[in-house]
């Protein structure tokens, strides 16, 4: 939806152009610490996290057309002005700060919409460049420093994304999700130190910012201490509202996390639901049936499923009617012919199949 002149959308906010900022910052050592490691395959594409997605869920929220002034946000040319370039690593600070300045507004607006967590503080607290204010994450007594964090102020505090800056030459997000297994150990300790402090702010969502890229990672559990990651760069330079734009993937993100708390534990990752999976559910007689996204909640109409495929009998195999019997005529819905309280039963004294097809 085209916004007029006087108003304007979350998109347009979240897609203005960028200036770039060149990295002056050699290669160089990282900081290094006891955090969790990334076997060979542990290191994925999150192929899911794309505009087409976003679109599909949030789309309905992205193009609402509302008045500028509830969306009113600093231009970037104004709050990165000074930063001419990349000099040392808290320089990137400067660009964690236009994000949060940008999220901010954004996230209070997507909240209202929606009524989510109505009556509760969002709060972002960000690591300055000059290291007047530093974020951190607690976690019994250990503590770690991060970049930006956001989170719900309740208790106990509900952490939704956490974020770490480092200038690319020190982090090369593009080329770990090209080449994982060929990662430098170097340039794995900041996704090592991401995943530690997600893991003590309970939350699977972060994101690493460089001058070239929003790295954002979806955390997973891979057994007892091991750990996985899906990961997707965001080139900084993209603008637009055809495009994924950094200030559009760390809303999404947040907005994820937001959806309920199931939807940011860290947990095993074939228990993390995809975030392009939708459910597909009966109303009533005047709404009929809809799909359903499962994090945003989004609803539109769609046919009703299809009635069971229809299965052969397989002569003489009784065991095999009886399933196929439950399964098409929905006997099991009653638990008076619940198939399981006949486990212990000889299935050999019955004649199903004459039960079944000679009534």
């Amino acid at each position: 939806m085209a916004a007029s002149m006087s108003n304007t959308t979350l998109r347009r906010t979240l897609s203005q152009p960028k200036p770039l900022v060149p990295c002056k910052v050699k290669a160089g050592k990282n900081t290094r610490g006891r955090w969790p490691k990334f076997e060979s395959g542990n290191i994925t594409v999150w192929d899911d996290f794309n505009l087409d997605n976003l679109n599909e869920s949030y789309g309905h929220i992205l193009d609402r057309d509302v008045p500028a002034q509830a969306l009113a946000v600093p231009q970037p040319g104004r709050v990165l002005a000074s930063t001419t370039e990349i000099a040392c690593g808290n320089d990137i600070n400067h660009l964690i700060m236009w994000s949060d300045e940008v999220i901010g507004p954004a996230l209070d607006f997507s909240r209202e919409l929606l009524n989510l967590h109505s009556g509760v503080f969002l709060r972002r607290r960000i690591s300055t460049p000059d290291k007047s204010a530093i974020a951190w994450i607690r976690y019994g007594r250990q503590i770690a420093k991060v970049d930006h964090c956001i989170e719900l102020d309740e208790y106990p505090v509900s952490n939704l994304v956490i974020g770490l800056g480092r200038p690319s030459s020190r982090f090369p997000g593009r080329k770990l999700a090209d080449y994982p297994e060929h990662a430098l150990r170097e340039g794995l300790w900041p996704l090592r130190q991401l995943a530690n402090a997600c893991i003590m702010a309970k939350t699977r969502y972060g994101y690493i910012l460089t001058d070239e890229d929003l790295v954002a990672c979806c955390f997973s559990r891979n057994g007892a201490n091991k750990w996985k990651v899906a990961l997707m760069p965001i080139p900084w330079s993209r603008h637009g509202e055809n495009q994924l734009t950094t200030d559009l993937a760390l809303w999404w993100l947040s907005m994820l996390a937001m959806s309920a708390p199931y939807h940011r534990a860290i947990v095993e990752e074939e228990e993390i639901v995809r975030i392009n999976e939708w459910e597909v559910r009966y109303l009533d007689e005047e709404r009929g049936w809809v799909r359903r996204h499962k994090y945003s909640n989004f609803e539109e109409p769609v046919d009703p499923p299809s009635p069971p495929v229809y299965r052969s009998p397989s002569p003489g195999n009784a065991a095999a009617n009886a399933a196929a019997f439950a399964a098409q005529v929905g006997i099991n819905a009653d638990p008076l012919f619940d198939f399981d309280a006949m486990a212990d039963a000889d299935l050999g004294d019955f004649d199903l199949d004459a039960i079944i097809f000679n009534p």
